[in-house]
């Protein structure tokens, strides 16, 4: 089963949706610790996300 990710919209199969989720709270606690003055609701550019995701990646969470 899959759903979409409210986050980033990928589509996502239910039996890595966890490891999905934590993935994406990495990435924001990468920024904050970076950007603590960011807040969720602001909006940011796709390369500095781009960027934060990459990191994510890397460390294949």
């Amino acid at each position: 089963m899959k759903y979409k990710c409210q986050i980033c919209g990928r589509e996502i199969d239910d039996f890595v949706g966890i490891a999905h989720i934590k993935a994406e709270e990495y990435l924001l606690e990468l920024i904050l610790r970076d950007h603590p003055e960011w807040h969720e609701k602001n909006k940011s550019c796709h390369k500095c996300i781009d960027y934060y995701r990459k990191l994510v990646k890397e460390t294949e969470i």
